[in-house]
């Protein structure tokens, strides 16, 4: 994407106040009017579509896709193995290369929404060959790192393991207990796990396959270059490690341990039973000086520690550069939400339930009742809404001008919201599935499954919320307390434009006042309105919590009182960032309906339909939070609440008819989409 399309698009995010232009787009009743099928294939395939059409021709045709663990119990070396042959065959079609995570990001986001449609284990596994433990090589490395590793990496020849999380530390990672001791004397790095909780605990590649390993670790450095024999705590750092020698026979393939090194397997899992997760922990294991990943800091030969950056700053940096992994993961959730939709409209069709007169002998389908149409037409415009959005979001990832607290904010909330959606999602699929959508050959509670790890993988959702609400806090506090308190820039800019009064009111009422009863609830401008106001509503009440009404400074980090009244607000953490997510997500889909309008201009039914998911989205995270609404004077009168339900009701069965339409448009490929045409 060039740089002057990129413009517009920051632009457009800072200005996106006023829809107007997006009201008046091609109107209409839905009725009718049928979208084109191929196009809202191509505009959800995007600008990578022939990679994406030949990886759905391997999954379909390759033996290898096929998920042999939903029809009968394989053994756990059995889907391990068949899980590592089908990542080789997608490396094998070479449609892209490691370092596109840095050059390309979008390239290999596409790519790898695509791959996560077959099974799940095949996208995890490549998550922890390429996104981490490619990834740390990549992004904390340097030169001597990247010609060593990164080919046989990229080829699947040298499988390794990301060692971050421990048995006994998480989200809190800066409490990790491994220790890198340096050695002055022999110039190596010597690695322990100090503590049965310090094992490195559920990364994939551990029990079978991985050679190599990034191991987080507390670096341990004598800083006098006499020897005192006093060790400093360096802070967090990363080192490759050697676990596993190379092959040794056929029959061992993957090599032996090596001196020093305990692995344990962690058994069976509800779900990602192709991924070899384990326990690590080593016990004296020397690995030589080089062997540090030195983007950002190194220890040179004399034994003296040096850092890019001051030193509280260091392990931020050090982690700041895996949001690409975030946004796969949060992907991930997508593509298995895209499928389950899929699956279960298939099924709405083809399943038939009693009839519409007791003297009609004819069944309907039983996605022409209302109750199954509100359990799966608002997730597929969720669906729409956040495959747009997270394009717009990789469009970013190119634009130099913004900043990677950004980047880390989107990739943190959109993850979040996402992967919890999707189990929403998939939840309600397998309740319209009745009994079927407990069969696992029918694929929806092994999707399930697997979206609700994602949850808690790259980052607990609840932990991701607070970080998005302390950036979003920050910039408040930083605009408030400045000589421009009412110059908001960046990403509360849409603050600067807020109206006290929704922007869309029709007749005043007939008392002489003005509510906001009778605006008209499918005004995207009005949904926009609202959004807006409950995101600012929510950072202006954290604020006041934290800061105080009075208090001109922030009450001191670092204390009881500070950690009291954080910990009161958690809850609100979780709300910011639904809010964040909600707005950019609007807007993000406005963007794109935009510049599909101004390319597309003459197939209106295409646009209209997306204008009407975008309505109907908004009005349904609307719903989600009513109370909010009603409670803070946003939504005012009397049957409000059942207005809006007819609202969701009617804009669900006039897109009904045109489910399959949608639905089709993911492009799953038939070996995943059991039930297109029967109910078995």
């Amino acid at each position: 994407m060039d740089k002057a399309t990129l413009r517009r698009i920051d632009n457009t995010l800072k200005h996106l106040t006023k829809v107007s232009d997006i009201e008046s787009l091609h109107k209409s009743t839905l009725k009718d009017e049928i979208p084109n099928v191929k196009l809202l294939r191509s505009i959800l395939d995007g600008e990578f579509h022939f990679d994406r059409d030949r990886l759905r021709e391997l999954f379909q045709s390759s033996n290898t896709f096929n998920e042999r663990f939903l029809m009968k119990p394989l053994t756990t070396d059995e889907h391990r193995e068949q899980t590592l042959q089908a990542c080789l065959e997608i490396i094998q079609l070479q449609l892209v290369e490691l370092n596109d995570m840095e050059k390309n990001p979008k390239k290999f986001l596409s790519w790898f929404e695509s791959i996560s449609m077959c099974d799940p284990s095949v996208s995890l596994k490549f998550a922890v060959q390429y996104n981490l433990w490619g990834g740390t090589i990549l992004f904390l490395g340097t030169k001597k790192h990247h010609d060593k590793y990164l080919s046989d990496i990229a080829s699947g020849k040298l499988l390794g393991i990301f060692g971050l999380t421990e048995l006994g530390h998480g989200s809190n990672v800066n409490g990790l207990e491994t220790i890198a001791t340096y050695d002055r004397n022999t110039q190596e790095f010597i690695i322990n796990s100090p503590t049965w909780e310090s094992q490195k605990y559920w990364p994939g590649n551990i029990s079978k396959h991985g050679k190599m390993a990034t191991i987080f670790a507390r670096l341990l450095i004598d800083d006098n270059v006499n020897g005192s024999g006093i060790k400093k705590d360096m802070g967090i750092h990363a080192f490759v490690v050697q676990i596993r020698s190379d092959s040794t026979s056929i029959n061992n393939k993957y090599g032996e341990l090596l001196p020093g090194v305990t692995v344990r397997d962690i058994s069976l899992k509800s779900c990602y039973n192709g991924i070899d997760n384990g326990g690590l922990s080593f016990n004296n294991v020397r690995i030589p000086r080089e062997n540090m990943l030195d983007r950002f800091s190194r220890v040179d030969v004399n034994g003296k520690y040096h850092c890019d950056f001051p030193s509280n700053r260091h392990f931020a940096m050090t982690m700041s550069v895996f949001f690409i992994g975030r946004l796969c993961l949060s992907l991930n959730s997508l593509s298995f939400m895209k499928a389950g939709l899929s699956i279960a409209i298939g099924y709405s069709i083809n399943r038939h339930q009693f009839s519409t007169t007791t003297k009609s002998k004819q069944e309907i389908p039983i996605l022409a009742y209302s109750t199954t149409q509100l359990r799966l037409i608002p997730y597929i415009a969720r669906s729409y809404a956040l495959d747009l959005a997270h394009k717009v979001i990789a469009d970013l990832l190119s634009n130099s001008t913004i900043s990677k607290e950004v980047i880390h904010s989107y990739s943190s909330g959109f993850k979040a919201i996402t992967s919890w959606t999707s189990v929403e999602s998939l939840q309600l699929a397998r309740e319209v599935l009745g009994g079927q959508g407990f069969r696992l050959c029918n694929r929806i509670p092994m999707l399930l499954d697997h979206a609700d790890l994602v949850t808690t993988g790259e980052g607990d959702n609840t932990v991701l919320c607070q970080q998005v609400t302390k950036f979003l806090l920050g910039k408040y506090h930083s605009t408030i307390k400045s000589s421009e308190p009412s110059n908001f820039k960046g990403e509360l800019s849409y603050i600067n434009h807020l109206t006290s009064q929704p922007p869309t009111i029709s007749l005043s009422s007939g008392n002489g006042g003005t509510d906001n009863s009778s605006v008209e609830l499918n005004s995207i401008a009005f949904h926009q309105w609202l959004l807006e106001k409950r995101e600012y509503i929510l950072i202006k009440t954290l604020h006041s919590r934290l800061y105080g009404r009075m208090d001109d400074e922030l009450i001191e980090p670092n204390t009881e009182r500070w950690f009291s009244n954080w910990n009161q607000s958690l809850p609100l953490c979780k709300m910011i960032t639904k809010a964040n997510v909600d707005r950019l997500t609007q807007s993000f889909f406005l963007l794109k309906i935009n510049q599909l309008a101004s390319t597309f201009s003459t197939d209106t039914n295409t646009i209209s339909m997306l204008k009407n998911l975008c309505r109907l989205d908004t009005l349904f995270q609307i719903q989600k939070d009513l109370g909010f609404f009603i409670n803070n004077g946003l939504l005012i009168g009397e049957g409000k609440w059942i207005q809006l339900q007819d609202e969701i009701t009617h804009l669900s069965r006039d897109i009904s008819p045109h489910a399959h339409l949608l639905t089709e448009a993911f492009a799953i490929p038939n070996k995943f989409n059991p039930l297109q045409n029967s109910i078995e």
